[in-house]
């Protein structure tokens, strides 16, 4: 580990001899001046780590030097010490730069605590940017895998919201990725060193889905005995994303309507209005102009969250993306566990290609983590995806079935089976207008296979109804 450089700029000589011995006895390299006019020419030559600063100095004084410092090397970290203790003197020091403030004559132990914190703190600030560095190249939109021209036109939507903080509602089934389009619209933003908060309006009961939004002061209700800062406030300066905002009950709707058009919030048991400069990201895997129809979103809501619309397609419509999603969630699997990158054979890709893939991306990752924990080797061989069924959905109801020489006819048998399944309970469906009961009578088979078969299939019966 390099040692850190520290110079100290004391006039008097007993101080300056003083710091020098605790610092070199515990481990510091240290170099001292006796004036700020000399010490600007070392400061600007030499990589000091941390600078020890007199307040009263020969010619230019300490806050003087401080600000000449600030100006060579921002991050510095410099600590002011003084025979002449007083707030005043603290608090002008802080509010030029210095990371603390100590009087004479010092004590080693508190000296070497100041220290020890300033270093930390600097480290936590480098630690912090790295962190806000790699996430943005994590969730860069050229992180997204595509090439179907529906991607690409994704791609360019993003692109151009950059400069932008108006509000943008994603839509698209589950498992299509809009958690990763809603990063990668803030990470490449000019906010994107800001905070970016995440909140699921569907996985919380309504009373703390608001505490959880809003946040509350002491006394707002049994059990908040100390203020807690909601998730909206905590996104100041950034970006909120209200995933699910779908299932937000209709009461939070009426609040966050007011947010989104004043960007104003009041604490829950508070009556301080807080104004904010956010960004609303909003997703949903739900038709909301179907919600709207049944009294179970707001109209007004919705025209406010929908000023930009990202509309995600499923991965059933963007198939020659597969191999290169797979190559990409093999190489990541790889880079995860530090082993040879495995491949997948052609028997292999065909079936993945024959699947229908209704929980979309998320799906595919799942199940090829799960074959690289059964697989014996660098090749991911057709049998670790056996129990995937086979969807013919490049097929329209009406068109001949195009026999596909290169399934086996064990693949291709439960391929057709799977789409004549698909269609007879669409066409049922329509028939008794999205009744589930009526249209098991009529299958004779239970309601919960209905509902199974309507989830693999990704069929809502709230689309067949009038």
């Amino acid at each position: 580990m390099e040692t850190s450089k520290i110079l100290i700029i004391e006039d008097d000589i007993n101080s300056s001899t003083v710091f020098s011995r605790i610092l070199i006895k515990s481990g510091y390299a240290v170099d001292c001046i006796h004036s700020g006019e000399k010490a600007i020419p070392m400061i600007s030559k030499k990589d000091y780590n941390l600078l020890i600063i007199d307040m009263v100095l020969p010619g230019m004084d300490g806050v003087e030097l401080l600000k000449k410092v600030k100006k060579i090397n921002p991050d510095i970290l410099t600590i002011m010490v003084t025979a002449y203790g007083s707030i005043n003197l603290a608090v002008k020091a802080l509010k030029a730069g210095a990371n603390d403030f100590l009087e004479k004559p010092v004590v080693p132990e508190k000296f070497l605590l100041v220290l020890g914190k300033a270093f930390e703190a600097q480290r936590l600030k480098k630690e912090i940017v790295a962190l806000r560095s790699d996430l943005s190249q994590i969730y860069q939109f050229g992180n997204i895998i595509g090439k179907h021209r529906k991607m690409k036109m994704l791609f360019q939507l993003i692109e151009s919201l950059d400069d932008t903080v108006s509000p943008v509602l994603i839509t698209g089934e589950t498992g299509t990725g809009k958690d990763l389009v809603a990063r990668a619209i803030h990470y490449q933003s000019k906010r994107k060193d800001q905070p970016f908060v995440a909140i699921n309006c569907a996985a919380l009961p309504e009373n703390l889905l608001e505490s959880e939004l809003f946040g509350y002061e002491p006394g707002a209700f049994t059990g908040a005995n100390k203020r807690k800062i909601g998730k909206i406030e905590q996104a100041a300066g950034g970006t909120l994303f209200l995933d699910e905002i779908g299932d937000t009950p209709l009461s939070i709707q009426a609040k966050l309507l007011r947010v989104v058009q004043t960007k104003k919030i009041e604490r829950l048991g508070g009556t301080r209005t807080i104004s904010l400069d956010i960004r609303i990201i909003s997703a949903t895997n739900k038709d909301l102009s179907h919600e709207i129809d049944r009294k179970r979103f707001r109209l007004d809501l919705f025209y406010r969250l929908n000023v930009v619309l990202i509309k995600i397609p499923p991965l059933r419509e963007r198939m020659e993306d597969i191999p290169l999603l797979i190559d990409h969630f093999l190489e990541k699997q790889s880079r995860v566990k530090g082993n040879v990158c495995s491949r997948i054979s052609e028997k292999a890709l065909s079936r993945l290609m024959a699947h229908s893939w209704p929980g979309n991306v998320r799906e595919l990752e799942n199940v090829l983590e799960r074959a690289l924990i059964f697989n014996q080797g660098n090749v991911i061989e057709d049998v670790l995806f056996s129990d995937l069924t086979i969807d013919l959905s490049a097929f329209e109801a009406n068109s001949s079935l195009t026999i596909n020489l290169d399934l086996p006819l064990g693949t291709l048998r439960d391929n057709i089976i799977t789409r004549l399944e698909q269609e007879y309970l669409t066409k049922l469906l329509k028939k008794y207008l999205g009744s589930i009961k009526r249209t098991a009578e009529h299958a004779e088979i239970d309601a919960r296979t209905v509902r199974r078969k309507m989830k693999d299939f990704n069929l809502d019966k709230w689309n067949f109804k009038l």
